[in-house]
């Protein structure tokens, strides 16, 4: 069973592996060699052994600490799903020491992007939902299909389309459905469209061509009835 990561928590971890736990490194990794070691190879004394091993034994058990804080499955998941983010799904990236802000230009671009193997891997962002429309097939040429929705023509590549039964062409995608509101104080964005994954195209019309009027006065269209077609340009 997935054990979903809250938006806190996710924030927290945001804050203790770019954050904390490299400062505490930093620190008792200075501590212990500007203070401990150096001092012993200069002079071996009773008082810099001491504070040595004192260094020593905090390094321990602070290390423990880290091990502690810093393991366990859902620390697993939080690192396979942030390589995943991308300006589509959050405002910013986590970097070490620092909050990178993405580019509004950037996220407004991904706006109209189909990039479901990403998304598909914020399990615990999103809730992925196949969802399905029916469109009107135009026809092909030897490279692509047209297809109709809302008035809007569209053209993609033979590879996206699969053949069905029946006689009815669709578009088959997903919808990502945000689990918590709260995921977008800490700056992940809601994705209210739909991402086409396949055309499904009727196996009987497959050699439609299509009139040469939509091939000629093709304009390529971002955002059509909800969804984010990605289609050929």
């Amino acid at each position: 069973m997935l054990m979903l990561i809250s938006p806190q928590q996710w924030l927290a971890y945001d804050q203790w592996f770019n954050f904390q736990l490299p400062a505490i490194c930093l620190i008792l990794g200075g501590l212990f060699l500007f203070v401990g070691l150096i001092p012993l190879l200069y002079a071996r004394n009773k008082v810099t052994w001491s504070i040595f091993y004192s260094l020593l034994g905090l390094c321990i058990v602070t290390g423990i600490f880290c091990g502690i804080k810093s393991s366990g499955t859902q620390v697993k998941q939080y690192f396979a799903q942030t390589q995943y983010i991308t300006p589509q799904t959050r405002t910013y990236s986590m970097q070490l020491f620092f909050k990178k802000e993405n580019d509004p230009y950037e996220i407004a671009q991904y706006r109209y992007v189909t990039d479901i193997n990403n998304v598909s891997h914020l399990t615990n962002i999103y809730q992925k939902k196949a969802v399905k429309q029916r469109v009107e097939f135009l026809g092909r040429d030897d490279y692509y299909i047209y297809v109709k929705l809302d008035k809007m023509v569209m053209k993609f590549s033979t590879v996206d389309c699969e053949k069905i039964s029946g006689n009815q062409a669709y578009f088959s995608g997903y919808r990502f459905i945000m689990r918590n509101k709260d995921f977008e104080k800490i700056g992940f964005l809601k994705l209210p469209y739909n991402m086409r994954d396949k055309i499904l195209v009727p196996k009987d019309q497959w050699n439609k061509k299509v009139p040469p009027y939509y091939t000629e006065n093709y304009a390529h269209p971002g955002l059509v009835a909800n969804w984010i077609p990605d289609s050929s340009k």
